[in-house]
């Protein structure tokens, strides 16, 4: 999950064309800790899920569509579950609600951290340094889209890395005892993502009555980025038959 959906503005061009092409409002969150929003001393993941609750009700809405990535994804199973009356429909991108054991995020955010980012030249620099632990240069570059060059010289993260790194545990978790979501709800997945497994699959069924399921080829996990315009057709797709509120 780990996702790395860390920046909002990645998908601010679909959420544009959703709002013209429904003729409706959309929103771009960064999840805490992330981007534009606030830097905080926790993230658990139910943390997460009432951010985006509390944002809605700051908005006046009283029914949404909710579209997550990866982190965002797993909030939006949450909020789902958690909140179903607020919830008109939703579309998870490359993420399911499951527990993930393997560490790669941990080494990825330890990776970051040694990064010598005072003393880096380009993102090419930090791109090429971080070639062996991220395979991916779609995800590499994801990735570094975090980092901000500083005027006089060097970068800083927009991402509060030493947080995120601290709840690693919590982010590739699930909660237990998470109630069953009736939300008409599409797994959005790419062809070629780690994260999908045949399992993970019958999980999110499990967890969502009213699951739809569709894989986009030739995409790996940052699926809006990989195959953009197949992302988006399905997108509109779903949200045209399920997202009239």
């Amino acid at each position: 999950e780990y996702g790395k959906q860390w920046y909002q503005r990645r998908v601010r061009e679909p959420s544009r064309r959703i709002a013209a092409d429904l003729k409706t409002e959309s929103y771009c969150l960064d999840c805490r800790n992330h981007g534009a929003s606030s830097w905080c001393d926790t993230m658990y993941l139910t943390e997460l899920a009432e951010d985006v609750v509390t944002f809605a009700r700051q908005q006046g809405l009283e029914k949404f569509n909710l579209v997550g990535h990866s982190l965002g994804g797993k909030q939006a199973c949450l909020v789902c579950a958690y909140y179903p009356e607020l919830v008109q429909s939703a579309v998870v991108v490359d993420m399911f609600p499951v527990k993930f054991t393997s560490a790669l995020l941990d080494e990825t955010c330890a990776g970051l951290l040694l990064l010598d980012i005072e003393n880096l030249k380009s993102r090419k620099e930090a791109s090429d340094l971080l070639a062996n632990q991220i395979k991916a240069e779609s995800e590499r570059n994801f990735i570094l889209s975090n980092l901000l060059q500083v005027k006089g010289g060097g970068w800083k993260w927009r991402c509060n890395l030493e947080i995120i790194s601290q709840f690693t545990e919590d982010i590739r978790g699930y909660p237990d005892n998470v109630p069953i979501s009736s939300t008409k709800s599409l797994f959005l997945y790419g062809g070629a993502s780690d994260y999908m497994t045949p399992d993970r699959l019958v999980t999110a069924q499990e967890f969502f009555s009213a699951a739809e399921f569709q894989e986009i080829a030739g995409a790996g996990h940052i699926v809006h980025l990989d195959q953009p315009e197949n992302f988006y057709t399905a997108l509109r797709n779903f949200l045209e038959k399920h997202g009239s509120l």
